[in-house]
This record gives structure tokens, C-alpha cells and sequence, in this order.
């Protein structure tokens, strides 16, 4: 009925089956661990006394958008033009790039509440969003 052949081959399978299961359950359990530490290291950096902190250190200050070029591959076109545009929101920011393909990081920064009136209460960019600095 069964020939030697077929145990053997019945084995090799079994063990090579074995081996890519090892394999798989080995991958899984590395991507299962990483995405733990992961999650931990989230989790223990956002504490609410960092965000009570900088709330109190930016009590007088109001944050506003910059498109960042420095510290980035940027071109000459987005060098000359982050430098002049302070905007509200990341959305206003995202929609007044230099050009279209422009994937420079935008990046909060805080400024002090009478400077943020004077660039933008009394130029009368609180409609537009922005402020462009060489127009004021």
C-alpha cells in the first residue's frame, strides 16, 4: 500500500510546511512587536503635563504656518517664496504653495498676540488666510 518513497515524501513536505510556518509565525511575531513598542513609545510620549507646559510657555502667543525650506531639499522657487508667507491654518498653507508639485513640510510657529494683530487685524488678511510680509 504505502511505499517508502511516500513516507518520505510525506516527511519532507510535513517539514518543509513546518519550516515556512516557522517562518511566518517568526515575521508576524516581529511586526506584532515592533508595532507594540511602537504604540508604548506613543503613548509614553504624549503625557498631559508636556501639553499643560506648552500651553503655559505659549499663553501670550498665537500659532500660526510657515511653509519650511530650510533643512530640506528645496528649490529656488520655494526659497524665495516661504520666506515672505505667514498663513492661519495648514489648509491655507497647503493651498498657497509655490507651485504644484512643492512638498516642503509645513511647520507651526508661535508668535506673540500684538504681533499677530498687527500682521493680520490690521492688514485685513483675516479673510484671505495669509499675510504676505514684503506688502505690509
Amino acid at each position: 500500500m504505502s511505499t517508502p518513497t511516500d513516507k518520505s515524501t510525506e516527511t519532507a513536505t510535513a517539514a518543509s510546511h513546518t519550516r515556512r510556518t516557522f517562518l511566518q509565525r517568526l515575521a508576524l511575531g516581529s511586526v506584532t512587536a515592533s508595532a507594540a513598542i511602537a504604540g508604548a513609545a506613543a503613548l509614553q510620549g504624549a503625557r498631559p503635563a508636556d501639553a499643560a507646559r506648552e500651553q503655559k510657555e505659549h499663553r501670550r502667543s498665537v500659532k500660526v504656518f510657515r511653509l519650511r525650506s530650510r533643512k530640506t531639499v528645496a528649490c529656488r522657487a520655494c526659497q524665495l517664496h516661504h520666506r515672505h508667507f505667514v498663513f492661519l491654518t495648514r489648509k491655507v498653507a497647503r493651498h498657497h504653495r509655490a507651485h504644484p508639485g512643492c512638498d516642503c513640510p509645513i511647520t507651526p510657529q508661535w508668535i506673540k498676540r500684538h504681533t499677530f494683530k498687527r500682521l493680520f487685524a490690521s492688514s485685513g488678511a483675516m479673510e484671505n488666510g495669509f499675510v504676505d510680509l514684503r506688502k505690509l
